[in-house]
């Protein structure tokens, strides 16, 4: 997922609750299924701007999603952002 600043960026996943890493023009981490909690919370609030919301729904999909004999979770994530 790209967002348009860094502050953008940084305050969604400071929202969710998530752990990360920074580097040039991007945040990452790694998702557990201990992480699920934060992203349905975040979902679920209605005071959740639509970026945050956004971002915990891709990060809830990347969570479960699963390949060919893989359970979920851990999943690595990465943020982009410009400027």
């Amino acid at each position: 997922m790209r967002f348009a600043s860094l502050d953008v960026a940084e305050s969604a996943l400071d929202w969710i609750g998530l752990e990360f890493a920074d580097g040039e023009g991007w945040f990452e981490g790694t998702l557990d299924l201990g992480d699920a909690g934060l992203l349905e919370a975040a979902l679920a609030d209605p005071e959740t701007p639509e970026p945050v919301r956004a971002l915990a729904a891709a990060l809830r999909d990347l969570l479960a999603a699963t390949g060919a004999g893989d359970a979920p979770g851990p999943r690595d994530w990465r943020v982009a952002f410009s400027g």
